[in-house]
């Protein structure tokens, strides 16, 4: 089997961040749709591994972002999260009955203007409706990374005698939201339009990015 591995490894430098986490994001930006991850998330207290859109365009456009993280200190939690304008969060912490750091799993989620949807192994498992869906009306990028927030009642305290831990993603894919007129997805309302087995790096979709951070990140 042939996946990609984002990595967050130890970097000692003096007045520097001390830990680089890892990303990739899509160079094109996606409004609605279906949206799959294959992956194996990292183990370990104080580690985020995601795959979730973004619009990354913000602040010239409102904030926009759709979430599956998970945290490495629990072995049986799937992270669920829209953030929308303000930077208003509607977390689910959702129970699974399985440790997703031992295995692969397909995560995947609905964006449409009535709703947005998530699945694991392609069986629904929550659904978010509501005013804040109006919002996520803006374009946003495919994004995955693997990082260290500062939040320890969130992620759990961070311990670097851990490292390096991995993230491993199978694959990507992408469905266009056509209701009434697709090929897979809830009502078949999506039509399939690509995958990325990541057989090898495709420099025409994907940016990779190591070289900035944001607030609550201790990695760069």
């Amino acid at each position: 089997m042939k996946y990609i591995f984002i990595a967050s490894i130890l970097f000692n430098v003096l007045y520097c961040q001390q830990y680089r986490g890892a990303e990739l994001r899509t160079l094109d930006s996606f409004l609605y749709g279906r949206f799959d991850a294959r992956f194996k998330p990292a183990q370990g207290d104080g580690l985020v591994s995601s795959f979730f859109t973004y619009n990354d365009d913000n602040p010239n456009t409102p904030w926009a972002e759709i979430d599956v993280e998970v945290l490495g200190v629990y072995h049986n939690v799937v992270d669920f999260n829209t953030i929308t304008r303000g930077q208003d969060s509607h977390i689910r912490q959702h129970y699974v009955d399985f440790n997703p750091h031992l295995n692969f799993h397909t995560y995947s989620f609905e964006w449409t203007p009535d709703y947005v949807a998530w699945f694991i192994d392609n069986e629904e498992v929550y659904r978010q409706t509501g005013s804040h869906i109006d919002s996520l009306y803006v374009s946003q990028k495919i994004m995955m990374n693997i990082w260290n927030p500062v939040y320890a009642d969130w992620v759990g305290a961070w311990n670097s005698e851990i490292l390096p831990r991995f993230s491993f993603y199978d694959y990507v894919s992408y469905s266009a939201y056509t209701p009434g007129m697709g090929d897979s997805g809830t009502e078949s309302n999506f039509t399939f339009s690509w995958k990325d087995d990541f057989d090898t790096f495709d420099y025409n979709r994907w940016e990779k990015s190591d070289d900035h951070t944001w607030g609550g990140n201790q990695s760069l």
